[in-house]
């Protein structure tokens, strides 16, 4: 046989042994995936995911080439195994959800990747585009100037925590309007007590309802009707661009006084001081209540017939005061991070972007198209039922997995639950009033970062000033607002700390702001 035959049989054979692989990989199914990647999975307290088993994930495996294995971890042990995944020997490829110091993993053991450099490269197309469009990219920028994680966002366009709800049943038996002022709304609270609005015959009315210290529920919100956004950190960005320490403003005093008033004449719940949020629920489910502040109306703690009891409020303003609300604003939570033993950084992009891509992101949170989630003729997605007993889990990572949209993207791509919308409407109403704080304290508390050192400091601070200021407004609300006591709250405040405390906050919102 001729040199050219050989050739041509060599040919033949490789061709017929090309056939004969290709055959049985199909009889055997599809290859497996190209790459396979480990991650740290984070896992609610109260739910049981298999995460290695969600159809979601073999849909993103399907996609991308990538297949993950998950090492799940409950809520309570996070922190902790977290440690443990950086101090053992070798890293996971990726840290998904829960919680992440990237100060600490990130800028100073340098043992997180930096994604902007990989974003500018083109890679996280989906994800990049929309942080871009939304302007949020400083929450993500460590101290170093490098993004060391991916965000998780479902923005709902909240400006406020607490928005507040008056008896419109009552109003209207006593033939009252809508209170706008402090002095307004002291005579309407009277007539509340006074006028036997429920009609029983009784003077058992509760003019206001309210718990302690937050800005749900709590009388930190009722600080706003003498100007100050009172806070559960209790600093603030002031007027000129200063941080300001709440307890030092003269409204903190002036309110105090106020709610003295208010306890004395059995306007406010003498229970204020030491029940919580379920107790708080219940007494407002028995209908007989004036005046809250609560997230909404619908689908919360509340009964839908007293719900449909009272109508919104704008806050009111004192004399020589325009109202102020602490503002809300979209806080970033963490996503995730890739360690720098990632043994594929490119892929492991590829897949977590393919879990921003819109119909996959809206699938991860809401279930399958076509049974849980439904496309619109306009294109927007819409929830068309929801699960019993959080089945959704079973499918889909809901909470736990990748989600990124901001306000104006969010809005354009998903129709929102009713209930969604009635906080939509809130906030819109508040903002539009203009009785929120210009910038938002969440700017301090929790986006400029901080360093571990800053943040144990801030902590201890903190639990100190707490404890001082609990006691000294039980004092002014319960017994009244004296000299001798306000003096004595700002020695005690001071030598707890108070002046360092208000000097670390300036100093990260200063850097974060870059001056």
């Amino acid at each position: 046989m001729s040199n050219r035959g050989r050739f041509l049989c060599v040919l033949l054979a490789a061709a017929l042994l090309l056939a004969g692989c290709s055959a049985r990989n199909a009889e055997e199914g599809p290859a497996g995936p190209a790459v396979s990647l480990t991650a740290l999975q984070y896992e609610l307290e109260n739910m049981a995911v298999d995460f290695n088993g969600l159809w979601f994930y073999q849909r993103m495996e399907e996609q991308t080439g990538v297949h993950v294995d998950f090492e799940d971890v409950k809520d309570s042990e996070w922190e902790s195994s977290v440690s443990l995944a950086f101090a053992r020997g070798s890293m996971p490829d990726l840290i998904l959800r829960g919680s992440l110091d990237v100060e600490e993993y990130g800028v100073s053991r340098h043992l997180l990747l930096p994604l902007d450099e990989y974003m500018k490269k083109g890679f996280l197309p989906n994800y990049a585009r929309r942080l871009r469009e939304s302007g949020l990219e400083d929450q993500l920028t460590a101290s170093d100037g490098h993004m060391y994680q991916l965000g998780f966002l479902i923005s709902q366009g909240v400006n406020t925590n607490g928005h507040f709800f008056i008896n419109r049943k009552w109003l209207d038996a006593l033939g009252l309007p809508v209170p706008e002022t402090v002095e307004e709304l002291t005579e309407t609270l009277r007539s509340f007590r006074n006028g036997d609005p429920n009609g029983n015959g009784l003077r058992d009315e509760v003019p206001m309802e309210f718990t302690f210290d937050d800005n749900n529920t709590g009388i930190y919100n009722l600080f706003s009707f003498f100007g100050l956004p009172l806070n559960e950190e209790y600093v603030y960005v002031d007027g000129e661009g200063k941080v300001a320490f709440a307890p030092e403003s003269s409204a903190f005093a002036e309110t105090a006084a106020w709610l003295n008033r208010m306890y004395r004449e059995g306007l406010l719940d003498v229970d204020f001081i030491s029940q919580g949020s379920n107790i708080w629920a219940a007494k407002v489910n028995g209908g007989n209540t004036g005046l809250f502040s609560y997230w909404r109306l619908g689908n919360t703690a509340l009964s839908p017939e007293v719900a449909g009891m009272y109508q919104v409020m704008l806050p009111v303003h004192a004399a020589d005061h325009r109202a102020c609300l602490p503002r809300n604003m979209d806080i970033i939570e963490f996503g995730a991070a890739l360690t720098t033993d990632c043994r594929d950084p490119e892929a492991a992009l590829r897949w977590l972007d393919a879990q921003f891509e819109t119909e996959n992101m809206l699938i991860s949170q809401n279930g399958a198209l076509g049974d849980t989630l439904i496309r619109r003729e306009d294109g927007r997605y819409e929830v068309s039922y929801v699960p019993p007993d959080n089945e959704l889990y079973r499918t889909v990572p809901v909470i736990c997995g990748q989600f990124f949209a901001p306000a104006e993207y969010y809005a354009g791509v998903y129709v929102p639950a009713a209930h969604r919308q009635e906080k939509a409407e809130y906030c819109r109403l508040y903002g539009e009033a203009g009785v929120l704080e210009e910038v938002s304290s969440k700017y301090l508390t929790a986006v400029a970062p901080k360093t571990a050192r800053e943040d144990s400091r801030l902590t201890r601070l903190k639990a100190k000033l707490k404890t001082i200021i609990d006691a000294a407004l039980v004092t002014m609300i319960t017994q009244g607002v004296t000299e001798e006591n306000t003096a004595q709250l700002q020695r005690q405040l001071e030598e707890a700390g108070s002046r360092e405390y208000r000097q670390i906050y300036q100093e990260l919102y200063d850097r974060w702001r870059g001056e």
